[in-house]
């Protein structure tokens, strides 16, 4: 008989070996109680990434819920589409939604159909290095042991470009108080986050209410009740798509800072005077982006002297003069300021051998998880 009445019979024989092997490697790897929340809108192939980025986790959720916030007809068929691409035991549920009402409606509507002990954010532009719900939910029930209190967990991040280029390597510390939280959303991206589910619906999720700062907002009510479980390890990126920045953007965030210094800092502020000098700086930033000198000198200058003067007289009047300074000579950009200290920190981070090794094998991995 020739050899390629063989073939058939060959190829099969191989198709079938491959599916055994893949289940097999299914069946082997770690479960673990997490329901992964990924809102998306209008973000058809950035989703197939994200979820990509899931199904190379070395430990496998028990379910991703995707909540489409009412994309458009056309996008919403390749969302569909996407969903349906994927392997039947990365178990996707995709919810609908009839309005455009925002990531954080989305999210609500994640974190109350969550059937996982835990939840896992995850934007649909960002992404996550293979062992990151592994090392998470290591730690997390070593935690869970020595304390059943309710857990909120984060890791540390790479900020890239739209090209996959590390910008930043960030991670906020491992502890998480009423003042610091205040002072600052160190914890940053949610898509580093995991939380126990049923604390997420105790503070009943993210405050829709809010035009932005919604997760800090969330962070800090969360924290009177929860165990925080930091890791270091940069087991998350979170996309910066700098270019996409429009001022209706900028907008929703002043409005979100003056929500929150009214929600949250103000009172904060009143026994820690380094909070609101922070939150005027985040101001400044604001009013920068929006072309709005006059409101980023006055607030630049609040700033400075909050941090450098003591309370009384000496501080109004210098206050005063440093406004009437920084409407002539405006104030650096703090947007550039910020990114420019990114860059000096991983330069500085780089001077270590191993680390420039992992980061580089690292941007090589991001860079694969991105085309």
């Amino acid at each position: 008989m020739p050899a390629e009445a063989f073939a058939p019979s060959l190829c099969g024989d191989l198709l079938s070996y491959e599916s055994t092997v893949l289940k097999a490697k299914h069946k082997r790897m770690r479960v673990c109680d997490v329901s992964v929340v990924i809102p998306t809108y209008n973000r058809a192939s950035l989703l197939r990434r994200a979820l990509n980025s899931v199904v190379q986790q070395t430990a496998r959720p028990t379910e991703v819920i995707v909540v489409d916030d009412c994309s458009e007809e056309s996008i919403l068929q390749d969302v569909k589409c996407i969903v349906s691409d994927f392997p039947t035991d990365l178990n996707i549920k995709l919810i609908l939604n009839d309005k455009n009402l925002g990531a954080n409606h989305a999210r609500n509507k994640g974190i109350f159909a969550a059937g996982g002990r835990y939840i896992a954010f995850l934007d649909s532009d960002d992404l996550w290095l293979p062992e990151k719900l592994k090392q998470q939910l290591d730690a997390i029930e070593k935690a869970k042991a020595a304390n059943e209190k309710p857990v909120l967990s984060a890791t540390g991040r790479y900020r890239v470009d739209d090209r996959g280029e590390i910008i930043a390597r960030q991670f906020g510390g491992n502890v998480l108080n009423d003042q610091k939280i205040r002072k600052s959303n160190f914890i940053g991206t949610l898509s580093s986050v995991v939380v126990e589910a049923g604390i997420a619906r105790q503070v009943r999720g993210f405050n829709e209410t809010l035009p932005a700062s919604q997760d800090w907002d969330f962070f800090i009510r969360l924290s009177d009740h929860v165990q925080y479980v930091a890791i270091a390890e940069p087991l998350c990126v979170y996309v910066d798509h700098s270019h996409d920045r429009i001022t209706l953007n900028y907008r929703k965030k002043l409005l979100g800072h003056i929500a929150m210094y009214r929600n949250h800092i103000r009172r904060a502020a009143k026994t820690d005077e380094t909070i609101k000098a922070e939150f005027l700086q985040n101001i400044t930033e604001d009013y920068q982006e929006l072309g709005n000198r006059s409101k980023a000198a006055s607030f630049f200058a609040s700033s400075i002297a909050l941090k450098r003067c003591p309370a009384g007289p000496f501080r109004a009047a210098a206050e005063c003069v440093l406004r009437g300074y920084f409407r002539i000579f405006p104030p650096p950009s703090l947007r550039q300021r910020r990114y420019s200290r990114y860059r000096c920190a991983m330069d500085r981070l780089l001077q270590d051998e191993s680390i420039r090794a992992q980061v580089s094998e690292h941007r090589d991995l991001i860079q694969k998880l991105m085309a």
